[in-house]
């Protein structure tokens, strides 16, 4: 029986890949999403069962009824001690220098807040002074302040002037059209 499912699991995800990549070939999304996310959820059941079948066949294999610790289980505990973190604060160690490091690393906090301070302050007071002198530069070449084309509006407003210019007349359109007649 173990091997039958082992069987149509693999079938599965053989099938269900396969048909995936056909439904991307054809451009077809929806099925492609819900063939996909078989492919996955077959996937990820064989790997679960392949690890579970690692794990029971390495417990099956481990001495059960042995009376005394193992090697490795007896070195594990002639281990020495770990030691407690940060040693620096610990009541008895503070008179001395190993508070160093992180009144260090809080120096170097504050020394690059202040530089940030500083550069923000510098950016602020010169961006006055840099565009001030940027739209002196860009004077020459700048866009003129009236319109390039007149509107149709006057266009219309100034009377025949236009009726001799039949390109002016067609891109007015109508509106001009009517105002020749």
């Amino acid at each position: 029986m173990k091997k039958l499912s082992w069987i149509v699991a693999t079938a599965g995800l053989i099938a269900s890949g396969a048909y995936l990549f056909v439904y991307i070939y054809r451009w077809e999304w929806h099925r492609a999403l819900l063939v996909g996310i078989l492919f996955v959820a077959t996937l990820v059941g064989l790997c679960t069962a392949l690890v579970l079948r690692r794990v029971t066949a390495l417990a099956d294999r481990s001495p059960a009824g042995d009376d005394g610790p193992s090697g490795a289980l007896a070195r594990l505990r002639a281990a020495p001690v770990e030691t407690k973190p940060f040693p620096w604060l610990r009541p008895d160690a503070l008179d001395r220098t190993h508070i160093f490091i992180p009144v260090l690393l809080g120096g170097g906090f504050v020394v690059s807040g202040i530089a940030w301070a500083i550069e923000r302050v510098a950016g602020s007071s010169a961006r006055s002074g840099v565009e001030q002198q940027l739209a002196t530069d860009l004077e020459g070449i700048a866009f003129p302040t009236t319109p390039l084309v007149p509107t149709d509006a006057e266009l219309l407003a100034s009377g025949d002037d236009f009726a001799h210019d039949s390109a002016l007349r067609m891109l007015l359109g109508p509106a001009a059209s009517g105002a020749q007649r």
